[in-house]
């Protein structure tokens, strides 16, 4: 097996992110990585010349918010599952998730990446696209799949 001493975790705070979680602790574990969070927060679109002017909204301080509340949600998250023994840094980045996750992974010499998927398909799939497939079919760093529904009985 190829050395494992970072692994990246991306989030969005949703159950089948939770389960990535779980994976990504399991493999963090066997071989003593450190653990990287990264929870991708969508910029606000703004509106070009040829709109009209937003009124009332401080895009800025929205975006703030935005991330504030991602941060919280992923240090939670983090702190509800990740032994004390497992190394872990948490980071909340803005921009199109599966861009950000591939340049964050590449930047910071990341090993590994585990990461769950939804599972769309048909026009959901097609107008929404995947964030894993994306992943997948573009980052030169081996990525593991966690998907929605694992079949697994509990």
């Amino acid at each position: 097996m190829f050395p494992v001493k970072k692994i990246l975790w991306p989030s969005d705070a949703s159950e089948s992110a939770n389960r990535a979680l779980d994976v990504a602790i399991e493999v963090a574990k066997q071989f003593g990585a450190k653990l990287y969070g990264l929870e991708v927060v969508t910029e606000v679109p703004t509106l070009t010349d040829t709109g009209p002017p937003m009124s009332g909204l401080n895009i800025p301080r929205y975006e703030e918010e935005l991330r504030q509340g991602a941060q919280e949600a992923l240090e939670e998250m983090i702190k509800a599952k990740v032994p004390d023994d497992i190394e872990v840094e948490t980071f909340i980045e803005m921009g199109k998730a599966a861009d950000v996750i591939i340049t964050f992974a590449k930047e910071k010499g990341i090993d590994l990446i585990v990461m769950a998927t939804h599972g769309r398909s048909g026009l959901s799939h097609l107008f929404i696209g995947s964030v894993a497939e994306n992943v997948i079919r573009h980052s030169p760093i081996p990525t593991l799949i966690i998907p929605e529904k694992s079949g697994k009985k509990n």
